[in-house]
C-alpha cells in the first residue's frame, strides 16, 4: 500500500502542551471624578487564572477569578511568541462580573490548520468592557501546538459546539508539516472584538486551502485535487510513506527504489524528511519533497508516480518488493496552471529544461 493511497484516520493527538498562568491584580486606588470640586476614591481588586491548550485548528481557553465591574477580559492569538506575528484569532472578549469561571472553544482564523510543535502565544488582557485598549493588565502568554484539552467549564458568550467550525471534508493526506491536505471546513464564528478590518476569505472558488501543494498519487485520493492554481502559486509536490515502526520505514527508505516525473523528467533534487510519528496516528512516517517555485507557464501538467523496492519489505500491514504481491506501485495526478486573476505580470520561468527546482523552505 502506498503511503497514502488509502489514507487511515487522521485525528492527532500529540503530547499535551499547556499554558497555566495565574495573576492576581491589585487596583491602586483611583479618583471617579463626580464634578470639579468633590472625587471619592474606590479600590478595586480583579484576579485572572489562565489555562489554555492549543492544537492544529484551535485552542480551548479556560478563564477564572473575580472581576470588578466595569471591566472585562480579553485575549488573541498570535503564531509567534510574545504577542508577536500574525493573529490566529480575533481579538476576543469574555464578559465577566464578581467570581466566574468560563471556557471558549476558538478556531483559528479561516478554519486554518496550523502544525503541531510550533509557536502559539496567546495575550491576556483586563481592560476597560468598552475599550480594549483601556487595559489595567496585559501580558503574553507562550506555548507550543500539542494537543486540545476538554474545556474545564461553561463554555460562554453564545459560542457553543453547534456554533464552531467544524472539518467538513478533507483528503485524509498529511501534508510534510502534520497538516491535513485541503480541508474544508464550515465558516468559523467571527470575532466577539475585532481590532481593525475584519479579514475577507482567503479561499476563491476552486481553489483549496493548499493553493500549490500537490500530492503525487491525487488520482487515487478523494478531495486530494490541488485545485485551481494560478502561475503566481509555489508549486510543492509531495508524496510519502508509513509503516508501523519506525524500523519498517527505514528499511523502505534503504530499498525504495522511485521514479517520479514531470511530463516524463525525473523530478530532481528530493528532499527526504526525518522518520516521525505523526501524533494521533499509530504509524511512522516520512515525507518526499520538492519545491518548484512559481512563474509557471500557464498549460496542464502530469506528474507519473512509480515506486519498487530492491528489497522485500513490509510496512506492518502488507509485504511490497519482490516476489510479493505488490512488487510495484503507481499512480499520477495533473494539475492546470492559469494565469492569475490579480494583475500581477509573470514572466514564466517554469518549467525550466532541465527541471527547476527551489530549497523547501523557500
Amino acid at each position: 500500500m502506498s503511503a497514502e493511497s488509502n489514507p487511515r484516520p487522521t485525528r492527532r493527538g500529540g503530547n499535551l502542551m499547556r499554558a497555566i498562568k495565574a495573576l492576581h491584580i491589585l487596583l491602586i486606588p483611583f479618583a471617579m471624578l463626580f464634578s470639579v470640586q468633590a472625587q471619592d476614591e474606590t479600590t478595586f481588586t480583579s484576579t485572572v487564572n489562565w489555562f489554555y491548550s492549543a492544537c492544529e485548528d484551535r485552542m480551548v481557553i479556560d478563564l477564572s477569578g473575580t472581576m470588578e465591574a466595569g471591566y472585562d477580559l480579553y485575549y488573541q492569538a498570535f503564531d509567534a511568541y510574545g504577542g508577536l506575528g500574525a493573529a490566529i484569532t480575533g481579538l476576543r472578549r469574555v464578559s465577566v462580573d464578581g467570581d466566574y469561571a468560563v471556557s471558549q472553544i476558538i478556531y483559528w482564523l479561516d478554519g486554518a490548520t496550523r502544525a503541531l510543535g510550533t509557536p502559539i502565544s496567546v495575550d491576556i488582557r483586563i481592560a476597560s468592557e468598552n475599550d480594549p485598549e483601556s487595559t489595567i493588565f496585559q501580558a503574553p502568554s507562550d506555548d507550543t501546538l500539542g494537543e486540545c484539552a476538554e474545556p474545564a467549564s461553561t463554555l460562554v458568550e453564545g459560542i457553543d459546539t453547534s456554533d464552531l467550525p467544524r472539518l467538513v471534508t478533507s483528503s485524509g493526506v498529511f501534508t510534510p508539516d502534520g497538516g491535513l491536505l485541503n480541508p474544508v471546513y464550515s465558516r468559523p464564528a467571527e470575532p466577539i472584538v475585532q481590532i481593525g478590518a475584519r479579514p475577507a476569505p482567503t479561499t476563491e472558488p476552486g481553489r483549496t486551502a493548499n493553493p500549490g501543494l500537490v500530492f503525487a498519487e491525487c488520482a487515487d485520493v478523494e478531495g486530494a485535487d490541488p485545485g485551481l492554481l494560478y502561475d503566481t502559486d509555489t508549486i510543492r509536490v509531495f508524496w510519502s510513506w508509513y509503516a508501523k515502526t519506525q524500523e519498517q520505514v527505514q528499511a523502505h527508505i534503504d530499498n525504495a527504489q522511485y521514479a517520479i516525473t514531470l511530463h516524463g523528467l525525473s523530478i530532481p533534487n528530493v528532499e527526504v524528511s526525518e522518520v516521525k510519528q505523526i501524533p494521533g496516528s499509530l504509524n511512522w512516517w516520512v515525507f518526499y519533497t520538492v519545491n518548484f517555485g512559481d512563474k509557471w507557464e500557464p498549460g496542464i501538467y502530469d506528474i507519473n508516480y512509480a515506486v519498487g523496492w530492491a528489497e522485500a519489505i513490509s510496512d506492518g500491514y502488507a509485504n511490497f518488493g519482490p516476489g510479493t504481491e505488490n512488487e510495484r506501485l503507481g499512480s499520477r495526478c495533473t494539475f492546470i496552471i492559469q494565469q492569475n486573476p490579480y494583475g500581477v505580470d509573470v514572466l514564466h520561468e517554469q518549467p525550466a529544461m532541465p527541471l527547476k527546482t527551489y530549497p523547501w523552505g523557500e
